[in-house]
């Protein structure tokens, strides 16, 4: 069992940053300038947060009238674009920093307690109209299932390799540069 206090959805492998964004703007611009320089994440709504397998209620919100027009306005309604994607998620523990203490990369993996598969639920019609300018809000809020075990940062250490861009490329900030730059081979189904 694990008390889910806060949660946060990072875009953060660069395909799958590409991937969203070529959903909501021109393939040509699909990475914002941003993404390659800090972290890019939303905030998401802990009490959506279910175990795998429990019934996820279709969601309702304003659907863009003219899907290349959002000038047009929208419609009220349930979506009719509901998806999930299959991601990886983590656990954070340990004692909370002080408040204005930073966590240091070379720190962070000490906090990461194990992982878990994640189904991130999402209503794309609904997210189209009211992704622009900020991010997801209903369109995102309404469940995120996750598997019922975690599997121990130890337990993955054999699959640790190379991330698929290999260098940090812009080299960030120094706050965010990353020794370890790595990521896991492994395959999710």
């Amino acid at each position: 069992p694990a008390s889910i206090q806060d949660y946060t959805d990072f875009y953060s492998s660069r395909e799958h940053a590409t991937n969203v964004g070529t959903m909501f703007r021109d393939p040509a611009n699909a990475l914002n300038p941003n993404w390659t320089r800090l972290p890019v994440g939303y905030h998401g709504r802990s009490s959506s947060i279910f175990v795998s397998g429990h019934e996820v209620t279709r969601p309702c919100g304003q659907l863009q009238i003219n899907p290349t027009d959002a000038s047009e306005g929208s419609n009220y309604g349930p979506s009719r674009l509901l998806d999930f994607e299959l991601e990886v998620a983590f656990f954070v523990g340990g004692k909370p920093n002080p408040h204005g203490e930073r966590l240091t990369m070379e720190r962070s993996s000490e906090r990461i307690f194990g992982f878990v598969l994640m189904n991130d639920w999402s209503a794309r019609d609904i997210q189209k109209f009211e992704y622009v300018p900020l991010v997801p809000f209903g369109s995102k809020n309404f469940a995120t299932t996750i598997s019922p075990w975690i599997i121990t940062t130890m337990a993955l250490e054999k699959y640790k390799c190379a991330t698929s861009y290999e260098i940090q490329e812009p080299i960030p900030l120094e706050y965010l540069q990353d020794k370890d730059y790595s990521s896991y081979d492994i395959e999710l189904e």
